[in-house]
């Protein structure tokens, strides 16, 4: 399982008095990406600019146009933007599914998966999911691209029996093209017999 996080930033207007800051018109706070991968957002008002580009650093913009940077603490954030962070829908999720040889069966090892990936489906008001099959190099293209395909639909309809809208779904096979490992033609790999799933 996999978590997918975005880009964000949260952004409140109109007259907010920040901590010491005279009266704001915009106040602007980084927030941190999944595994710490670095992002940033460039701040314009009037002739100024200022970028942020440190989890927590912020920016107020007053009446006036005029910046002021700070870093500000997690908690601050939270109990600030706690009506947008709530709002939220939930982060994208991925999970993966390893499949039997030559077969529709997802492995014994993979069961804990499917189970987390049917309950964090139901858990979800508003739910679209990206279903993508994939096999490894042992038959024909042809027969792997079948194959990949039937994978796919065969979590879409565990997820419709689920009660899941089948509109909200969408199931396609890419049969030996994307490997997880590169392997010689032929050769069996059960990492490669898996199916990727998003959930957003």
């Amino acid at each position: 399982m996999n978590f997918l996080k975005p880009f964000v930033i949260l952004i409140l207007g109109a007259a907010l008095y920040v901590s010491g800051c005279a009266s704001v018109n915009t106040f602007v706070v980084l927030l941190p990406e999944e595994g710490g991968a670095p992002s940033a957002v460039t701040i314009g008002a009037g002739n100024q600019t200022a970028v942020l580009d440190k989890p927590y650093s912020a920016a107020a913009v007053d009446a006036k146009s005029n910046i002021e940077t700070k870093t500000i603490i997690a908690e601050d954030a939270n109990r600030t933007f706690a009506d947008a962070l709530a709002a939220q829908p939930p982060q994208p999720i991925s999970f993966t599914l390893y499949f039997e040889t030559n077969s529709v069966e997802v492995t014994p090892a993979s069961r804990p998966t499917l189970d987390a990936l049917l309950a964090e489906v139901a858990r979800r008001q508003a739910v679209e999911v990206q279903v993508t099959g994939h096999t490894d190099r042992v038959g024909s293209v042809a027969d792997n691209d079948r194959l990949s395909l039937q994978r796919a639909e065969a979590v879409r309809a565990m997820l419709i029996q689920r009660g899941i809208n089948s509109s909200f779904l969408r199931a396609v096979g890419r049969g030996e093209r994307e490997p997880l490992i590169p392997t010689a033609d032929e050769q069996a790999e059960p990492r490669n017999r898996r199916v990727e799933v998003i959930v957003r």
